[in-house]
């Protein structure tokens, strides 16, 4: 098993905390991901999961697949 990753995605299209909610739940119910905090107010979600699992498109596609857009964070 590796280490944890954490990646930052800024995500578009969210118009209240419910929206942050949803991308949370979304992301959190995928195997490999153990953490994930979406900020409303900056538009990032910060998640860990393990690499050998998921990769950071898997947790985009995730994103997208429920109305909304993400792509890495460079913050």
């Amino acid at each position: 098993m590796a280490e944890s990753k954490i990646v930052r995605l800024m995500t578009t299209g969210m118009h209240c905390g419910s929206c942050a909610m949803l991308i949370d739940m979304t992301l959190g119910d995928l195997e490999g991901v153990s953490e994930v905090k979406t900020d409303y107010a900056s538009g990032i979600s910060s998640v860990t999961f393990d690499p050998d699992v998921r990769s950071a498109d898997d947790l985009i596609a995730a994103v997208r697949s429920v109305g909304y857009e993400a792509t890495l964070s460079e913050a």
